[in-house]
């Protein structure tokens, strides 16, 4: 089975350059839920002619509906999904596991393929999804030829891949910079691209390098598609629905010629690709596991190419681009006094079939003879068909009208495309969200420490349930027999022996491998609305998502059961990071250094680095709620979690007493110094 090749598709124009150009399918966004949301995109009405043009060429359409949904959008949400399924679409790009949900209770037969964003780096990963119904899952791009090979031999799911295009910062574009420092969600398709901008990189105070430290080169692995197909990789995905059509016709033509004819690709090609858009060259660094410097684009995070496009690809790109035919057989029978019969048939097994409305005649002047009839049943052009194997058979001595002939084709053209156009529709469910019981009960208060000291303070304040480091876990002394210890699993990665019967967890491959612990999810399950809660309602405790402002959870806390907790202080980490920008820039954290990036506002970001030596980016400012406890006590939460990341004893001592007096009703709590805190997203949400 030949590998997939899944083109962008940002625009009419781009549609049509992907299709023209040799694209096996392509994805595209519609009015809603896409995590594009400066495309172009398609209405409804659109999509409906653009998914009959790819079926007419047998090119599969995937639709992205793949940003998270807020609880006042789902209802908008299943009568999109319904109008989805009456065009014909092949094949929906999820993220939100709440989504996912409402797909399967509205149109239950839709095929599903899991998004990048659900930041899939492993086998547990990819089976979770296989039970959740998935047929296909987007891996990661952080992941090495290794890993995908382990992957693709051992999971029943079809695995997709980027080859070519952007790549983000932080791992599967899961960020949380943009919507901290503008409101604008990139998990919600509105990314303002913060890795693209300049900082100071800072060793203890001093600034030691400046420039665009988080600005990834473009991935190409148009040399690696031999190994891809040898690993088992199912379809190669080619980023850009943001690019112009000319760079859709230009990448997807390449990519194209090199799977069909194999071979490393020609100087002269690679060439085309670097003019069509490049950062300074191309990277190949997470596949081949060469991570560092060459990886970025220190100095042009922006095309640093000419755009300069080839003939052949400005030609596919056109909007009346007709280049790309679809072969056919004719068979034909002309008999004296009888009507002219045609069938034509595709590759794909349909068939079509028209009878004339004359009979031929006895010619008394110039006969109609089978070259005749074959050259004028060949005049295809303007249709996308062109005729590979023709088989007529004609009497002798007769004749038919040129202009019946002409009909009796183009009936059998149209009847194809009709044909190859049809898809089967799935059938389509309603169904009613059901409002909880829930009560307002006693908030707790919880705490993640990353130190021994945070969490001697955790326990001094009595605190019951901590989360820590697996590896700090074991180095634990005189623990009250009364504190809850929960692991906490190396962010979005499993680790082999957790120390504790319980672990928080960060990822769907976490909940699979420890299904026999007692599982608590963190934030970054992308908890977003109530369908999402219940589909992880079975956690002891689900942590909502700190894009959620006061009113989204107090609507999404009226429609689930789940035990909700809520992040009501700390560093939020905004970035997860594989390629160490600090590596990158020459330097390492290994030691006592402590290294900040500084943005054009002089805001200081910490980095720090675990486990694998996976760096993160924190918020230069905590959040802080001790103060405005009230509010988070109208909500019908279960408890609120104070995160220690850069805090000394001291700080943590008096943060936690600060939130257990505003908790027992005291007034007049004291606050932070004013400026060196922020509420988040609690008042004002995202877009």
């Amino acid at each position: 089975m030949s590998m997939e090749l899944l083109a962008p598709a940002g625009s009419r124009q781009a549609l049509t350059a992907a299709v023209q150009s040799g694209a096996d399918a392509v994805y595209l966004g519609g009015p809603q839920f896409g995590a594009r949301y400066s495309a172009e995109n398609f209405t409804i009405e659109e999509m409906k002619t653009w998914v009959d043009y790819c079926h007419l060429y047998g090119v599969d359409v995937h639709v992205t509906v793949n940003t998270l949904v807020k609880e006042k959008e789902i209802e908008s949400l299943k009568e999109y999904l319904k109008q989805l399924n009456k065009i014909g679409v092949d094949a929906l790009i999820v993220q939100d596991m709440g989504a996912v949900e409402i797909i399967k209770k509205t149109v239950p037969d839709m095929t599903l393929h899991a998004s990048t964003q659900m930041t899939v780096t492993s086998l547990e990963g990819v089976k979770y999804l296989e039970d959740m119904g998935f047929s296909r899952v987007v891996l990661a791009r952080e992941l090495s030829e290794k890993e995908i090979e382990h992957i693709c031999k051992n999971a029943k799911a079809e695995i997709e891949v980027f080859v070519h295009g952007a790549i983000c910062m932080c791992y599967s574009g899961q960020c949380l910079m943009s919507s901290i420092l503008g409101g604008r969600s990139g998990n919600r398709g509105r990314c303002a691209q913060p890795c693209r901008l300049p900082y100071d990189l800072l060793e203890n105070g001093k600034t030691v390098k400046s420039g665009y430290v988080l600005s990834p080169k473009d991935m190409a692995l148009v040399n690696d598609l031999g190994t891809l197909k040898r690993i088992g990789v199912t379809s190669l995905k080619i980023e850009g629905r943001l690019k112009r059509a000319e760079y859709v016709s230009a990448v997807v033509g390449v990519y194209r010629n090199y799977l069909d004819k194999g071979g490393n690709v020609s100087k002269k090609d690679m060439q085309e690709l670097l003019d069509a858009f490049s950062r300074t060259g191309f990277t190949d660094g997470y596949f081949k596991g060469n991570l560092g410097k060459n990886m970025m684009s220190h100095d042009t995070p922006s095309n640093s190419a000419e755009n300069k496009f080839t003939d052949e690809a400005k030609k596919r790109a056109a909007e009346d681009a007709n280049i790309r035919k679809i072969n056919t057989g004719i068979m034909g029978t002309l008999n004296i006094d009888a009507p002219l019969e045609l069938t034509m048939y595709d590759n794909d097994g349909h068939y079509a079939y028209a009878q004339g409305t004359l009979k031929s005649e006895k010619a008394f002047h110039k006969p109609m003879d089978e070259k005749r009839l074959r050259d004028q049943l060949l005049k295809l052009g303007s249709t996308p068909f062109e005729c590979d194997d023709i088989n007529i058979t004609i009497d002798d001595g007769i004749t038919i009208p040129i202009k019946e002939i002409n009909s009796v084709r183009r009936e059998c053209c149209e009847s194809l495309i009709n044909q190859r156009q049809m898809r089967e529709k799935g059938r389509e469910l309603d169904f009613e969200i059901e409002h909880s019981n829930r009560k307002n009960t006693n908030i707790i208060l919880t705490c993640e420490v990353s130190d021994e000291e945070q969490f001697k303070a955790a326990v001094k304040n009595n605190i019951k349930r901590i989360y820590a480091p697996n590896d700090l876990v074991g180095t634990l002394k005189d623990v009250p027999d009364d504190v809850e210890i929960i692991s906490k699993s190396a962010d979005i990665f499993c680790e082999e022996n957790i120390k504790t019967d319980g672990v928080l967890v960060s990822s769907p491959a976490a909940i699979y491998k420890y299904k026999d612990k007692e599982i608590y999810g963190d934030f970054r399950l992308n908890v977003f609305n109530s369908q999402t809660a219940q589909h992880y309602g079975d956690l002891k405790t689900v942590t909502l998502s700190p894009e959620l402002n006061l009113h989204e959870i107090a609507d999404l806390c009226e429609n689930t059961n789940a035990n909700l907790e809520v992040i009501g202080y700390g560093h939020i980490p905004l970035m997860l990071m594989k390629n160490c920008p600090i590596k990158a820039m020459g330097k390492c954290q290994k030691g006592k250094m402590i290294y900040k990036l500084k943005d054009r506002k002089r805001e200081e970001f910490p980095i720090v680095c675990s486990k694998g030596c996976i760096a993160k980016i924190l918020n230069s400012k905590p959040i802080f709620m001790a103060d405005k406890i009230a509010d988070l006590k109208k909500l019908k939460i279960n408890s609120i979690r104070l995160i220690f990341t850069v805090e000394k004893f001291a700080q943590c001592d008096k943060i936690i007493d600060m939130y257990k007096r505003a908790l027992n009703g005291e007034k007049n709590v004291q606050s932070m110094t004013e400026n060196t805190y922020t509420r988040g997203h609690f008042y004002r949400g995202v877009l």
